[in-house]
């Protein structure tokens, strides 16, 4: 029967539900139940002109919205009339449908059984009943099926499903995991009857001849994830099904709008127009008044990466970076995706989880954090309760290996601070974490890549192996200046012109020896002094925690300074260690430390102290640098970044620092760091023999095999070499 032609009295009816969230914390949340219904119902709805439909997402979907919506529908059908039932979401080992308010603690009570289902089939008057069952009863996360400790089962929950003009297409076989495909938002199943309905070589789609196109194509797509799935489909019609072609018209495209490649002026309010929350809009206009600054723009509008597209962008620091991830952060959570930050400290992670839970909590973007720190927020993380979260790569490294399900929710990884890929010690896992990333892009798993990265000179094909496009200026809206002081009290610096510079900037009568032996105290401590009363904030950078402690305490002793009662009122007063003791004396006389001796409650109230006068003090890793035209050795960028950072009015309380550094402490030259291939073995899979993460090993080692001074200044050198063999 041609369903446009229809006799009479006849009617088609639909329920499409669909569930990626629950008010059960302890039920992971999936990425494309509530895309599959919402597509699905919006290509019958442009197709079926007298299609009576009812659409169930999240919050709608109830068990009791969802049983009254297809009970009704059965009951109400007659002897003519097509029904069709579609639910996309978890499925439990005992044969139960999961929906918005289902209890773990009360499955019974609050799932769906599939034998109530198939009684309400039976009983139905309906000539058709077309069920579509985008879910699973087996396996495990991130499958769509709870995984509890359930009983197994001697039965198939399809049973009394199906029949004569009772029609199943299922997601898998009761034994089979259902997946969802990793980029599209859609479930496998699901994924592959939208391309075989709308088949523009078909005149018309007929069940069950169709079948076989949606099962073969399932088949495939689930082979290239590297997973087993082979859909089901049960029962006959007598005289058979025949639908006319379907067509994406005004609904399928008010669903899934197709913006293509978006390009904007810089104004925000444009961004309304992309799909951007109404919200979010609202703040950017009103934390960046000025709009988008060039490189935002050519990120957006040359690069596309409001489109989906990767994209290694290499600038410097300030310069607008992170907002471009942001900008991608938000696209990407507007379209049902999830959003993650990599960053190399977990004070930037804290730093940013604060700043955007503050920026677009009002908005109802979920932020989490994982640092390593035990109140993180790692439950939030595994079960999928987020929106954006915020890594360090160590801890991202480690859950990713662990579990695998967290990549497959990703719809983009911003990996921060990429230049820490030459970092001697840490940036094996930057190249672990990249390697990974690449590696299961075989196996569907295409996350949006942005890899943000300080000035870097010679490349030396890291943008080749990433597959990715560059954006690269050397702009720097905030000016650095960068040089050494020596015990004369001269400091020397070389300007962006690239001219040498000295000027007297201590009396060398103030620089005296203040131990038994010459040490960095005799100039920190009189130029502090200076710099203090001339109305400026200082960050000094240390390159250990016991150091960084002892400089903010002879400095509250030297400097006289009001204490940070603010800073001290936010403290915690309860389980306190000997550096909770140490701050609290530091700020009594103005200073602070901060270091990862804190409790995260102490770190914070440093971070967001701004009384004047207070230092802070940080540790920061020695390495020898090059840089052209000194006669000292640059300070390394690990620092720079913290630094420039807390100088950008309006994202820091300290808005118009100068940093000094210790420029007399002895310069210990780091090693180069050479790792063989057969220390990550072990990561591979079991009785493989390929690695699994670095799939070019030969790449990796030309890549960073290159001389000290190739890169350009802005990246510690002395690590920055680091061939593997």
């Amino acid at each position: 029967m041609q369903l446009k032609r229809q006799v009479v009295g006849m009617s088609v009816r639909g329920v499409f539900i669909g569930v990626n969230k629950h008010t059960d914390p302890h039920i992971g949340e999936l990425g494309g139940a509530c895309g599959d219904a919402r597509a699905l119902w919006a290509l019958f709805s442009d197709s079926i002109s007298d299609l009576e439909s009812r659409l169930l997402l999240d919050e709608a979907a109830t068990l009791a919205n969802s049983r009254r919506a297809i009970l009704g529908a059965l009951s109400e059908a007659q002897v003519d009339d097509v029904v069709i039932l579609s639910f996309a979401g978890h499925g439990s080992a005992n044969g139960r449908l999961v929906f918005w308010d289902t209890s773990l603690a009360d499955l019974d009570n609050s799932t769906l059984p599939m034998s109530e289902l198939a009684d309400a089939f039976s009983g139905s008057k309906a000539r058709v009943i077309l069920c579509v069952l985008d879910c699973c009863f087996s396996g495990q996360a991130p499958a769509r099926v709870l995984e509890t400790e359930g009983s197994p089962r001697s039965f198939s929950p399809y049973e009394g499903i199906f029949g004569e003009g009772r029609v199943l297409l299922a997601a898998c076989g009761p034994s089979e995991s259902a997946w969802e495909q990793p980029g599209s938002g859609h479930g496998v199943l699901t994924y592959s009857i939208l391309h075989a309905l709308t088949n523009p070589e078909l005149t018309s789609v007929s069940f069950p001849e169709i079948a076989g196109a949606i099962v073969s194509a399932a088949r495939v797509t689930a082979q290239q994830m590297g997973r087993t799935q082979t859909p089901e489909f049960l029962g006959h019609i007598q005289g058979g099904l025949t639908f006319p072609r379907f067509e994406r018209g005004e609904n399928f495209f008010a669903a899934f709008p197709e913006h293509g490649f978006a390009k904007v002026s810089g104004d925000f309010a444009e961004l309304e127009q992309l799909g951007f929350p109404a919200e979010v809009v609202s703040i950017w206009k009103q934390d960046f008044p000025d709009g988008l600054n060039p490189l935002q723009l050519s990120a957006v509008n040359d690069y596309g990466v409001l489109s989906g597209n990767s994209l290694l962008v290499v600038a410097p620091t300030s310069s607008g970076k992170t907002l471009v991830g942001e900008l991608a952060s938000a696209k990407a959570v507007a379209s049902g995706k999830k959003a993650v930050f990599l960053l190399p400290y977990r004070a930037l992670v804290n730093e940013k989880f604060e700043d955007f839970s503050a920026r677009y909590g009002s908005a109802g973007l979920r932020v989490a954090r994982c640092s390593g720190d035990a109140s993180d927020g790692v439950s939030s993380v595994m079960t999928g309760r987020y929106d954006i979260a915020f890594f360090t790569y160590e801890m991202f490294l480690n859950i990713a290996l662990g579990s695998p399900k967290v990549l497959s929710q990703l719809g983009l990884v911003v990996v921060d601070e990429g230049q820490f890929i030459t970092d001697p010690n840490r940036g094996i896992t930057v190249e672990l974490i990249l390697a990974m990333l690449l590696r299961n892009r075989e196996t569907g798993i295409k996350p949006q890549l942005l890899v943000l990265s300080a000035v870097i000179g010679n490349l030396n094909g890291f943008d080749q192996w990433l597959q990715l496009p560059i954006l690269r200026t050397d702009v720097r809206p905030v000016p650095l200046i960068e040089g050494v002081l020596d015990r004369s009290g001269t400091f020397q610096s070389v300007g962006a012109d690239g001219v040498v510079r000295k000027v007297q900037l201590l009396e060398s009568r103030d620089i005296r020896q203040r131990r038994d032996k010459p040490s960095s105290q005799d100039v920190i401590v009189p130029l502090a002094k200076k710099l203090v009363s001339n109305g400026e904030k200082i960050l000094v950078f240390r390159n250990a925690r016991g150091p960084a402690q002892g400089c903010a305490a002879y400095l509250a002793d030297e400097l006289g300074l009001p204490p940070a009662s603010s800073v001290l009122a936010a403290l915690p007063e309860r389980d306190l260690s000997s550096a909770s003791r140490h701050l609290r004396r530091c700020l009594e006389g103005g200073t602070a430390f901060h270091n990862t001796n804190l409790l995260r409650a102490e770190r914070e109230a440093v971070e967001r102290g701004s009384v004047i006068g207070t230092a802070v003090f940080m540790p920061w890793r020695r390495q020898r640098p090059s840089l052209r035209g000194l006669t000292r050795p640059r300070p390394p960028s690990s620092w720079r970044k913290t630094s420039l950072s807390a100088r950008m009015a309006g994202h820091s309380p300290w808005p118009n620092i100068r940093t000094w550094l210790d420029a007399l402490v002895d310069w210990v030259g780091t090693r180069l760091v050479r790792r063989s291939f057969s220390q990550t073995r072990r990561l591979n899979e079991p009785n493989s023999s390929k690695s699994m993460f670095l799939a070019r090993p030969r790449m990796c080692v030309r890549r960073f095999s290159k001389r000290p001074g190739d890169m350009d200044a802005s990246v510690a050198q002395s690590g920055a070499s680091r061939p593997r063999r």
